[in-house]
Parts: structure tokens; sequence; C-alpha cells
């Protein structure tokens, strides 16, 4: 994506995190002010400001993109860690939504993250299954295989 990631500095780490903390203590007001009558946050801005000082203070950067932005197809394949024919796949099954206003595709974010989601969804729900299908068999009751063959 062509969005500017915001970085944090190293010596904000230890004010970061005091705002995490504030920011994830309850659910009451929260208001700002600048020499003025102060002014209430709203709750989606406090939702918003919470998830940035959370990543924010584990040393990580963040990137603002509304969700109405649209994706080039590489951007899209980026975002979702795989390759740019796949993706064409995907859109041309219909499993994302694109639009066409000329020649090149454009896949709209908030398509691509219901996608990731729903991946991420199904991917549990087998691994869920998977496991529960090795607890049935008492495979966590067992010690790991040793391989011998390499022993000297």
């Amino acid at each position: 994506m062509t969005t500017d990631a915001i970085m944090p500095a190293e010596d904000e780490r230890a004010s970061l995190v005091q705002l995490t903390e504030l920011l994830h203590e309850g659910t009451g007001a929260l208001a700002v002010s600048r020499g003025g009558p102060e002014i209430a946050v709203p709750r989606s801005v406090r939702d918003v400001l919470t998830r940035i000082a959370d990543v924010l203070a584990s040393g990580r950067g963040v990137a603002i993109v509304p969700v109405d932005r649209e994706l080039t197809t590489t951007e899209a394949a980026g975002l979702l860690g795989v390759s740019r024919p796949t993706l064409i796949k995907l859109l041309e099954s219909g499993e994302i939504g694109y639009s066409r206003p000329n020649s090149s595709r454009r896949v709209p974010l908030d398509q691509v993250l219901a996608y990731r989601d729903r991946r991420g969804q199904t991917r549990r729900a087998i691994l869920d299954e998977l496991t529960a299908d090795a607890v049935e068999m008492g495979m966590y009751d067992q010690p790991a295989p040793m391989d011998t063959s390499d022993a000297a």
C-alpha cells in the first residue's frame, strides 16, 4: 500500500505504555482540552486510539487507511499474503468482490479484510477439528517420536 507508516520513537515508549493503560481502564468518559473547554472523545475515536496506542507501544508502526479505499490487485495480494494470480482467481470466483472501472481491477479494502477474516475463521475451525481428532486418538498423551536414523 502507498500509505506511510507512523513509527514510534524510542523515547516515546514509556508514554505509550501509560497511554494504553489509561485507554484500557474501564469505559469511562474520555475528554481532551487544549487550553479551552473540554471536548468529549466519541467511543469510536477512543477505540481507534486504543488500537493505535497498543500497536505503537509494542514498537510496531501503524498506517491509517480509510475502509472505503480501493486497492490494486498487487496491493490486495500483498495484504492477503498470496500471489497476484491467486488473487485474480479469488476475484473471478466471486470470493472477493471487485470493480473494473477501466482495464484494471480495483478491490475494495473492506472486501479484502472480510475475506481475510473468513479465511482465518475457516483455518481455526479446521485446526480445532484436527486437534479434537488428535485428542480422541490419544496423540497428546504420547511423546513425540524420536528420529534415530542420524544417531552416530
